[in-house]
C-alpha cells in the first residue's frame, strides 16, 4: 500500500476548486477533510495551474495543492510503459491521448486508483486493471 489516496485528474480539480458538484468533487472533498491524501502529479499541476491567469487564484491554486501527495515525476521507464500502453489501445482501435496515458500510467506504476472525470482515462485504466476511485467505496 503507497499510504496516500487516488491520483486526481486535471479535470476532478478543475471541478472542485471552481465550485461544480459531482460525485468526484464529493469523494475529493471526503479525501481532503478526512484522508487519505490524494496524489497529483507533476503534470497534473502544470495543465491546472496553467490554465489559470490571475496570479492570485494562481498562487491560492498553488497553496491549495499542498494537501495532496506528489507522485514522482515521471522516468524514462515509466514513459516506455505508457508507450507500451498506448500501443496496445492503438491496436484495439482506441486512440488516447499521450498525457492521459501518462497520467494513467503513473496511478498504475504507483499502486493508486485515479480520480478522474475523463473518459479516455477511464477506458484505459479498466483496460489496464487500474482501479478507478468511483469503484471504490470512500467513506
Amino acid at each position: 500500500m503507497n499510504g496516500f489516496g487516488p491520483l486526481v485528474d486535471t479535470s476532478v480539480l478543475i471541478d472542485y476548486f471552481g465550485g461544480v458538484d459531482s460525485r468526484e468533487t464529493e469523494i475529493l472533498d471526503k479525501l481532503l477533510e478526512q484522508g487519505p491524501p490524494p496524489a497529483t502529479a507533476p503534470i497534473i499541476v502544470q495543465e491546472y495551474l496553467q490554465g489559470l491567469t490571475d496570479p492570485k487564484d494562481f498562487a491560492l491554486a498553488r497553496a491549495d495543492l499542498e494537501n495532496f501527495q506528489r507522485l514522482s515525476p515521471p522516468d524514462y521507464q515509466l514513459h516506455l510503459r505508457a508507450a507500451e500502453f498506448h500501443s496496445r489501445m492503438t491496436r484495439r482501435g482506441i486512440t488516447v491521448p499521450t498525457i492521459d496515458t501518462l497520467i494513467v500510467t503513473m496511478a498504475e506504476v504507483a499502486g493508486c486508483s485515479l480520480l478522474t472525470r475523463d473518459t479516455r482515462q477511464k477506458e484505459l485504466a479498466r483496460f489496464l486493471g487500474v482501479m478507478l476511485a468511483l469503484q471504490r467505496s470512500i467513506t
